[in-house]
């Protein structure tokens, strides 16, 4: 998995769960709603394979001569790699999951409380969105 995936996956996912939940508030389609806190689950759980996955490990980019002749040039690093500035995006995007789960069963068990929900999933995946683009802004 290239490391531009890593970023921009994500936000594309973000944006269409958004769109959909907005839209089906606007429009009153309970399928886009679901649709969308779907895409919140399903991103959540593309964040837990890249966690099991190791893709935000610095050390599978790095060989070990290239670590060796880092410690070697004593430079001092001033800024965590990207992958390191991914992590928390990450764990909030399975937050969002989770919170997107359960406004997921409480829509479908047409229990109003499924707003809060949808709410703070929808704020908890933009914060994981910002953290990606404060974290490609440092690249």
């Amino acid at each position: 998995m290239t490391e531009v995936f890593l970023y921009t996956f994500p936000q594309w996912i973000v944006f269409a769960a958004l769109f959909g939940i907005i839209y089906g508030w606007v429009e009153n389609k309970k399928a886009f709603r679901l649709v969308g806190l779907a895409a919140f689950i399903a991103l959540g759980l593309f964040s837990v394979y890249v966690f099991l996955g190791d893709y935000l490990a610095p050390g599978q980019l790095l060989t070990p001569e290239e670590i060796m002749h880092e410690e070697l040039n004593d430079e001092i690093i001033n800024e965590a790699p990207i992958e390191a500035q991914l992590l928390p995006a990450y764990l909030s995007f399975i937050g969002s999951a989770v919170l997107a789960l359960v406004a997921l069963v409480l829509d479908w068990l047409n229990k109003k409380q499924y707003r809060l929900f949808t709410v703070l999933a929808g704020l908890v995946a933009l914060l994981g969105f910002f953290i990606v683009v404060g974290a490609v802004r440092s690249v």
